[in-house]
């Protein structure tokens, strides 16, 4: 198979062509569509502070972000939501056909598609799966109210499971015990009489169900809600049979609750009726929950595909969440890619070994009273991204530079600040993951610091690793017995902190992100530095180092839902390798000024290392790690703009390969992190 190697060192793509991979909006779309799209958009650059246009102003323009942040501010001058790549704004005014309801400000460095009001309403009419996604969005805003139609905070979620209706009714009880009490958010949960789960909850209702019409009035649904003890409300609604009547009173009854609820969870039935099939088109998002054993069945990829194309549902509006309903072995799981492209799995329901549906059953919302459980956590995760509090931290790439991560950790636990999700390249995913698994970071550090100059090469590589240069250098088996002795077996379901780890496709260049199956394999594959570490063959695919394509993974981060992120990129700028050249330079005058005054022999033997040091730093390994890191700081330029702190531990006189000098990185890293911290703070106290 021929194969050309530089295509994995494009810093971005041909100017002629748009990242749709990384627009959720257009992920349904067909080549022709993509590029009848293509011929309508511009790309315009926006600098931090500036304004994309203030509420009053005329609507001109349909706006997708590309990379950065931009902070929707209402009429307050309060900061309502914070958008990033992939989202986009301006479509309410456009099709309502009045002015904009809100500012947009750049938060960031950032780009965006711009298409213009009269080319973004032929695409909508030229393209059905376009157009039924921003109606579907469009009609819960309308529902909102036509001037709060951009400003609306309501959001609607609905839950489906074709499998047990028990198990969803639980994920949706403890859900919304967790806004309602830890996340302090008005939440109502709507379930239909026709729902099996109904008789789970049966004991529960105190007040009669809703039989609506098409002229609904609030004093007939007051009638109806009932408050749990959790904080949050419970409204029942009757079967109806009735297009007329589902129509008009779904309709009414979005109405009512999105002026009186911050969050409303519909249990849809398990049957597609006219009820589901309403509700759906009113939300903003889809939890669709499936067992391991079905996550991959033909009726999931069924539904999967329905949720895009019928309903017009992107990819990051379905939350596909895996149920450990039966007794899964996590230890033996496979791996499994994610792509951008596809539905990944978004978070995973842990099995409860003590009896999950009996404890269940007999206290529906026991997430609160078991708040370090494993389903407590994975329910806590769900409600903070629903609610944009997530905190992601990023990782990136850069061999020994990259010890600076564990100072930068030993800065964020010190001051207890929370992080949800982890994604890592290269050394960024080692570290990373060993903090997920438990680790603190003093016993990070110690680990660190037990790599001095004498063992550190056998502890990581080893003389058995040495390979003829055909794959690699090195096999890569003595990194993989390193960190056996601190994971051993860990899978990723069994770490403390949902973790996702970035390689690269060793044929295609494409990205591939694990979050299951062997944690230590993972990290194999995305530490496999090319031409230096043997690649890792899993499923029949090569992997080697996630720093080709993703040195920073930012975008791994924006697309798992995370609002809030933190990078750390430990690679140098151009100016930060001239800085050590000219150390090193100055380091070298020093030392031949000093020879000057030593006897004959002592000078000889000095101009021979000094030859013998010209050679070395031009070997291979200083050539191949030079050359990634020159262009993965390139890539890294781009994704900064995608994060809200962006941590630089960098130190010019330093080396790639000094994995024996750990302190002075670690060091670093902590003086940078503490640089940052009250930016960091306000970070994760915004609302």
């Amino acid at each position: 198979m021929a194969f050309n190697f530089f295509q994995l060192w494009k810093k971005t793509e041909p100017k002629s062509k748009l990242p749709f991979s990384d627009i959720p909006l257009f992920s349904s779309l067909g080549p022709a569509e993509l590029e009848l799209v293509e011929s309508h958009v511009r790309r315009v650059e926006y600098k931090k502070g500036d304004i994309v246009y203030r509420v009053g102003e005329k609507a001109e323009v349909f706006y997708i972000i590309l990379l950065g942040r931009f902070r929707v501010i209402s009429p307050k001058n309060e900061t309502i939501v914070v958008l990033s790549q992939g989202d986009y704004f301006g479509e309410s005014s456009i099709l309502l056909n009045r002015p904009h309801s809100a500012t947009v400000e750049a938060k960031n460095d950032g780009l965006v598609l711009k298409i213009d009001k009269k080319d973004f309403q032929n695409l909508l009419s030229e393209i059905p799966a376009l157009s039924l996604h921003l109606s579907r969005t469009l009609g819960h805003r309308l529902t909102a109210g036509v001037m709060r139609a951009e400003v609306s905070r309501t959001k609607i979620v609905s839950v489906y499971d074709y499998e047990s209706g028990f198990e969803k009714q639980c994920f949706i009880w403890n859900l919304a015990a967790m806004l309602a009490s830890y996340a302090k958010k008005k939440t109502v949960v709507v379930g239909f009489e026709s729902t099996e789960a109904n008789r789970f909850r049966a004991s529960l209702k105190t007040k009669p169900a809703l039989t609506y019409s098409a002229s609904l009035n609030t004093d007939e649904i007051d009638a109806c809600v009932q408050e749990q003890k959790e904080g949050f409300h419970f409204l029942s609604v009757a079967a109806q049979t009735k297009a007329s009547e589902v129509n008009g009173g779904i309709a009414s009854l979005v109405s009512y609750l999105v002026d009186r609820y911050e969050f409303v969870i519909f249990d849809l039935p398990k049957e597609f009726n006219d009820q589901g099939i309403k509700v759906l088109q009113h939300s903003d998002c889809v939890y669709f929950l499936v067992t391991d054993g079905n996550r991959m069945s033909p009726q999931t990829n069924l539904l999967l595909k329905e949720f895009k194309t019928s309903f017009g549902f992107t990819v990051d509006e379905i939350r596909f969440i895996v149920s450990g309903a039966g007794e899964s072995d996590y230890r033996s799981l496979p791996f499994v890619l994610n792509s951008s492209t596809e539905t990944p799995v978004f978070a995973f329901l842990p099995f409860r070994k003590d009896g999950h549906a009996k404890q269940a059953s007999e206290n529906l919302s026991f997430v609160l009273n078991e708040p370090d459980e494993p389903y407590s956590k994975a329910i806590r995760f769900l409600a903070r991204e629903l609610t944009g509090k997530l905190v992601g931290l990023a990782l990136g790439s850069g061999a020994a530079f990259g010890f600076a991560h564990v100072g930068v950790i030993k800065v964020l636990e010190k001051e207890q600040i929370p992080i949800d999700l982890i994604a890592g390249s290269s050394i960024g995913a080692l570290i990373g993951a060993m903090w997920a698994s438990g680790l603190s970071s003093t016993e990070l550090e110690e680990i660190a610091t037990g790599l001095d100059e004498k063992t550190a090469f056998l502890k990581i590589i080893g003389f058995r690793d040495f390979l003829l240069p055909h794959h690699g250098f090195f096999r890569g088996d003595q990194v993989v017995r390193f960190l056996r002795g601190y994971l051993g077996r860990s899978t990723f379901r069994t770490l403390d902190i949902p973790t996702k780890i970035v390689a690269t496709n060793l044929f295609t260049g494409a990205e591939a992100v694990f979050d299951e199956g062997d944690v230590v394999e993972a990290i194999r594959a995305s530490i496999s530095i090319p031409g230096i570490f043997r690649p890792v063959k899993i499923q029949n695919q090569f992997f080697m180092d996630g720093g080709v394509v993703d040195p920073l993974p930012v975008k791994v981060l924006n697309r798992y839902g995370v609002k809030k992120i933190i990078a750390v990129n430990v690679l140098s700028a151009s100016e930060d390798h001239a800085r050590r050249y000219e150390l090193y330079q100055a380091k070298r005058d020093r030392f031949e000024e000093m020879m000057k005054r030593r006897n004959v022999l002592a000078r000889a033997w000095y101009a021979f290392l000094a030859k013998f040091r010209g050679r070395y730093q031009a070997n291979v390994f200083n050539v191949l790690m030079n050359t990634i890191q020159f262009l993965e700081y390139g890539l890294t330029e781009s994704s900064v703009a995608g994060a809200d702190v962006v941590i630089r531990p960098v130190l010019a006189d330093s080396h790639w390969a000094e994995f024996y000098s750990t302190e002075k990185f670690i060091r670093r890293g902590e003086e940078s992190a503490r640089e940052r911290l009250a930016e960091i703070k306000r970070l994760v106290e915004e609302t």
